[in-house]
């Protein structure tokens, strides 16, 4: 067990930092809509926590999550540009961050 990840680096941080600060956003928000809290919150917490339990699961939901942020950022583009970029950088952000950090999370 040499190579199993102990702490988790700093740009694997960040990247969950978002996710975590998007799950909490969306919970105080969700106050409205109850199923947009249960999707959101409950998607980007348990991915945050599964990372941290090292789950291989998590890695393509880390990944489908990514996608949808592109996606969804890319859909925003054209209607509120500083929305759509920020949707756009975090989906960008995260994608590469778990294509990075993959085989650590999975030697867990």
């Amino acid at each position: 067990m040499p190579n199993r990840m102990t702490t988790v680096p700093l740009p694997l941080t960040l990247h969950l930092a978002a996710y975590t600060v998007i799950g909490l956003f969306c919970g105080m928000a969700g106050t409205f809509n109850l199923l947009e809290f249960l999707t959101v919150t409950g998607l980007s917490w348990g991915y945050v926590f599964g990372i941290y339990m090292g789950r291989r699961e998590v890695v393509g939901l880390g990944f489908a999550l990514s996608a949808a942020y592109v996606g969804f950022g890319v859909w925003q583009l054209a209607l509120h540009p500083p929305l759509g970029l920020l949707l756009l950088a975090i989906g960008v952000y995260g994608g590469g961050a778990l294509f990075y950090y993959r085989g650590l999370i999975l030697e867990s």
